[in-house]
């Protein structure tokens, strides 16, 4: 049984994904500060070892196999330092989601604004469908019970994309690791912070997510944002580069329908915003092995109360 330690269990991804481990068979072992009793209780009743509140690198032990890191943990956290001192293999959340996933067929939906709607709307149609599939995400959906779920028997994985730094090992993004097979950019729009000072920065973390699509890849991207296309335009020969733009509609009976080659299909949601990001789950669903057909059918279902 492998045995992995994760760090900084007060961020909602890593306390997800020492559930999904746990799940999935791991002896798994966790700490962090600013943890509820109710998370540490949580934690115990599915027999993940969590000593409390704080920081306990004495619990470190030679037969942890991995020792996995939340965003937020700092040079100087004393678990960190334990782990370097025993030489235990440390690695960061975006890392070990890519090698547990490896085996796989990864879809990572990145983007500004948008990827939240879009993977909601891809999950929702492959629950509809009754595909199984992985998922790693930064966000709660109402159409799953956690942000990540692990399995042997799914071969798709789904995973949002953010483009925050990974953690204290290094200073690389997270959509810079997942090396997806096919890879959604919705729209680039900067705003300055401290982990993108620049336009130039920020564009920079995108170039080297789309150089990081697997061999024979996919990328989906908005059309009509200038950035995104310019980006489009630059991968490699091997890759190919599918644009989307707002799927037609037209008002039928006094209801909006999605016009498409199969019928017309009625939608509850009728805003650009969401037709736009339709088609993007459209095609990732597509290339994914979902006909557009039986996509149409479950999206025609979907509603606001199923988003992200």
């Amino acid at each position: 049984m492998r045995k992995v330690h994760l760090v900084s269990i007060s961020e909602p991804v890593v306390l997800d994904l020492a559930l999904a481990l746990k799940e999935k068979g791991y002896d798994v072992s966790a700490s962090g500060t600013n943890v509820s009793d109710y998370d540490i209780q949580r934690l115990r009743e599915v027999g993940i070892a969590c000593p409390g509140e704080g920081w306990f690198p004495d619990r470190l032990t030679k037969d942890i196999q991995f020792v996995v890191l939340g965003s937020t943990v700092r040079q100087d956290n004393p678990e960190f330092e334990k782990a370097k001192v025993m030489g235990l293999l440390t690695i960061s959340i975006p890392e070990f989601i890519f090698q547990r996933t490896k085996g796989k067929t990864r879809l990572v939906v990145s983007g500004s604004k948008g990827k939240k709607s879009i993977i909601s709307m891809i999950i929702y149609a492959f629950k509809r469908q009754h595909m199984s599939f992985d998922y790693a995400l930064s966000s709660n959906t109402p159409l799953l019970p956690n942000r990540v779920g692990l399995s042997y028997a799914a071969r798709i994985a789904i995973i949002e994309g953010d483009e925050h730094v990974t953690s204290a090992l290094e200073a690389r993004f997270q959509l810079e690791f997942y090396r997806p097979h096919i890879a959604v950019i919705s729209n680039i729009d900067w705003i300055q912070s401290e982990e993108h000072a620049t336009l130039e920065g920020y564009i920079s973390t995108y170039r080297n997510f789309t150089a990081s699509i697997e061999r024979e890849g996919k990328l989906i991207y908005y059309g009509n944002d200038r950035i995104v296309s310019e980006l489009a335009a630059q991968v490699r020969e091997d890759i190919t580069a599918i644009p989307y733009d707002t799927h037609e509609v037209k008002e039928e009976n006094g209801q909006t329908v999605l016009t498409t080659r199969y019928g017309n299909f009625p939608v509850k949601i009728q805003d650009e915003y969401f037709l736009t990001n339709l088609n993007a789950a459209r095609l990732a669903c597509r290339h994914l092995g979902m006909k557009d057909a039986d996509f149409y059918k479950a999206i025609s279902e979907y509603s606001l109360t199923m988003n992200i």
